[in-house]
């Protein structure tokens, strides 16, 4: 009988997955262990062109959207993660004809000194439509069925028995049809809330609608100071350029009537800049001590006990405490700060040039994932409101160039960032469709600034609830999966011995709105009769979905690191 696995998505998430099953089923055949016409696989896919997905989609993306990651951290093969980077190296002469407006330096190194390359998301694309077509030409060689389903949607899901009813709908006519699964893959990636209202964009791309739609000279307000949002100032600052004086400087000059823009969000925190990393080895912040942690605490940790490693590290490294209000909160005049950390990238904080802080950090990021899920639920809930956006803006640093032209649009008075604190309103005026931010300046002063045109560009909701489609919406409906992250009861039976606790009914709960899994395996986990908690046989989840519960669910390293162990599971299902 044929063993069927439909993927839904055709981006990053199911090009990582396609590659790494196909491989491993090919091992499996070679060593006569695994037939593999008795494998079927289908991806379903809203757009025409299978890999890129949404962020790395030409058609959404402009030639000076640039990856914020290191390429060599962006490979989709789990272990590998110079796979991109190794293959832009052998492509790059191609690549240069291919998209001949992308320029040079955005291929060079950063400025660091470090192999840091940061390249254009549409090439990042290329190397995803190419692994995907790899990896399909592959199985067919195998023998293995791959079904592809372009210009379609997966509407719903029905659990029938120990299979899995897709109801499907192609975007071109409006026809449903449906499919029959014993495995499914929800690797929808990226979406965006539906907002009719006028003059309000709920997302920055596609990157050309937003640069028709909002007319020069017109003062815009931009949602959130992270990646996306600067993207979004350059967008809608392309037809100015940007020219490097005599002395090295980057410079903007601003095209005739330019739009001019209010950069708000609750702390004003803007991106660090990529660096140089040292050699020091964190002798505190480690997979040793996090284990002993783990260890004494029964699998628990607590936000106090993981500062106090990173603090150890840090003040060990820099000779002096550290002041994290000033971290949390930020002193000082933005183009002052942002030059700093610019600064930072060139010459570094410590002796060799590297920046200490980011090496120290950088060793964390194979382990945040698991700090972060061993977390108490009340301590996620203090990382997530009061943590989240200072991790974010040093862990996901942008590149040198984008901190440039973001420093030149500040220096040329058409950017400005605001700090709204936490309780301001964004308020809509009915009768001259405008949009209104009430809130406290620095010295509680209350402010009322109004725009026409508002861009919301904080970046992927982590809510299933903001998600308009219908597939999100009937499998919460269902009760398919669950948004809220339980945590069971553990009771310890008194027999006289010791005793692994067994787990009850639900105890602790945190409605992250992502998607419910259990993070070993990604299948999603469920909420059975008697408020029995039970780990699905047939449906996994992936990716910005799962980004309440993972805290790297969106980085391509921890995409690789999850379709992996999805591979794993199906094979040995298989053999």
């Amino acid at each position: 009988m044929q063993f069927n696995f439909a993927i839904i998505g055709g981006g990053l998430t199911a090009t990582a997955m396609l590659c790494g099953l196909v491989h491993r089923v090919r091992k499996k055949t070679q060593q006569g262990r695994l037939d593999p016409a008795r494998i079927r696989i289908q991806v379903y896919e809203k757009q025409d062109t299978f890999g890129p997905g949404f962020p790395h989609n030409d058609r959404f993306v402009l030639p000076f959207h640039i990856t914020n990651m290191c390429a060599s951290d962006m490979g989709i093969l789990d272990g590998t993660p110079g796979d991109f980077q190794d293959w832009v190296m052998q492509n790059s002469v191609r690549l240069r004809s291919r998209f001949p407006g992308f320029v040079d330096e955005v291929f060079g190194p950063d400025v660091g000194g470090q192999a840091c390359n940061h390249y254009p998301r549409a090439i990042m694309g290329e190397y995803l439509k190419t692994r995907f077509q790899e990896a399909n030409q592959l199985a067919r060689e195998l023998g293995l069925a791959v079904s592809l389903y372009p210009g379609t949607e997966v509407i719903d899901l029905k659990l029938n028995g120990s299979r899995i009813c897709l109801s499907i709908k192609t975007l071109g006519s409006g026809d449903v049809f449906s499919s029959d699964a014993d495995r499914v893959l929800l690797a929808t990636g990226h979406w965006f809330e539906n907002d009719e209202q006028v003059h309000y964009f709920t997302s920055p791309w596609p990157a050309k609608k937003l640069l028709c739609d909002i007319p020069k000279g017109e003062k815009v307000a931009v949602i959130g100071t992270s990646l996306s949002a600067i993207e979004t100032l350059l967008t809608l600052t392309s037809e100015g350029e940007f020219n490097r004086s005599q002395t090295g400087e980057l410079v903007y000059a601003p095209p005739e009537n330019s739009r001019t823009f209010s950069l708000y969000s609750r702390r004003g925190l803007l991106p660090k800049v990529r660096g140089r990393m040292g050699t020091r080895r964190n002798k505190y912040l480690n997979r040793e001590h996090l284990a002993r942690l783990l260890s004494e605490n029964r699998g628990k940790l607590n936000l106090d006990s993981i500062f106090k490693l990173l603090d150890s590290d840090l003040e060990e490294a820099y000779g002096h405490p550290i002041n994290w209000e000033e971290i949390v909160n930020p002193t000082g005049n933005p183009i002052d700060l942002l030059q700093g950390y610019i600064d930072d990238a060139v010459k570094g904080d410590g002796p060799q040039g590297q920046i200490i802080w980011q090496t120290v950090l950088h060793q964390s990021f194979d382990m945040v994932r698991d700090m972060y899920l061993h977390l108490t639920l009340e301590d996620r809930r203090r990382f997530d409101e009061r943590y989240t956006s200072v991790f974010f803006t040093h862990a996901a640093t942008q590149p040198s160039i984008n901190a440039e032209k973001l420093l030149a649009l500040m220096r040329s008075g058409i950017v400005e960032v605001f700090k709204l604190g936490v309780n301001y309103r964004l308020v809509k005026d009915e009768a001259t469709n405008s949009y209104e931010f009430i809130y406290r300046d620095i010295r509680g002063n209350i402010v009322n600034d109004s725009y026409r045109y508002v861009v919301n560009a904080r970046g992927q909701e982590k809510s299933m609830d903001t998600d308009p489609s219908a597939l999100a919406r009937n499998l919460i409906k269902s009760g398919t999966v669950h948004i809220e992250e339980i945590r069971p009861i553990e009771v310890t039976a008194h027999s006289g011995h010791d005793v692994a606790p067994e787990l009850e009914s639900p105890g602790d709960t945190y409605k992250t709105g992502s998607i419910w899994i259990d993070p070993e395996s990604h299948h999603i986990m469920q909420m059975g009769a008697g408020e029995k908690i039970t780990k699905s046989d047939t449906i996994y989840a992936v990716g910005a979905m799962t980004r309440g519960q993972i805290i790297d669910a969106s980085m391509v390293r921890g995409i690789a690191r999850a379709t992996s162990r999805i591979a794993d599971d199906l094979i040995n299902h298989l053999l």
